[in-house]
């Protein structure tokens, strides 16, 4: 009974199917990128002539009125400036207009609540 020896593949051999198989990858994934703009009856996919509509539910409708009636900001506002008041959500959820220490207690955590903004107007 004769035995053959199965030789290794050479080095040359596997670089070869690596290099088969990164084309065969890098194919795949250009073809699919293509495609993705195109939909299932083969036409190309339109973007959306209207601008997104952005709402706002109810709560957000108050913070926003209760913000502008008090000059209030969520960022800060420039050097120098000094607030005056803050709004803050207590633990009830309820928003307050409160003086600017109060506010600051608030951020820090000495008193329970949530810092929403920073305001320019009296409380």
């Amino acid at each position: 009974m004769r035995t053959t020896s199965r030789r290794a593949p050479s080095r040359a051999q596997v670089s070869s199917v690596l290099l088969a198989v990164k084309a065969a990858v890098l194919g795949a994934v250009l073809a699919l990128t293509v495609t993705t703009g195109v939909t299932a009856s083969g036409t190309t996919a339109a973007p959306d002539a209207r601008p997104p509509v952005f709402t706002m539910d109810a709560s957000a409708q108050v913070v926003q009125q209760v913000m502008s009636e008090h000059n209030c900001s969520s960022t800060g506002f420039a050097p120098g400036t000094q607030p005056d008041s803050a709004l803050v959500r207590t633990t009830r959820g309820e928003l307050r207009v409160v003086s600017f220490d109060r506010g600051w207690d608030v951020f820090t955590g000495r008193s329970p609540g949530l810092l929403v903004a920073v305001c320019l107007g009296r409380p």
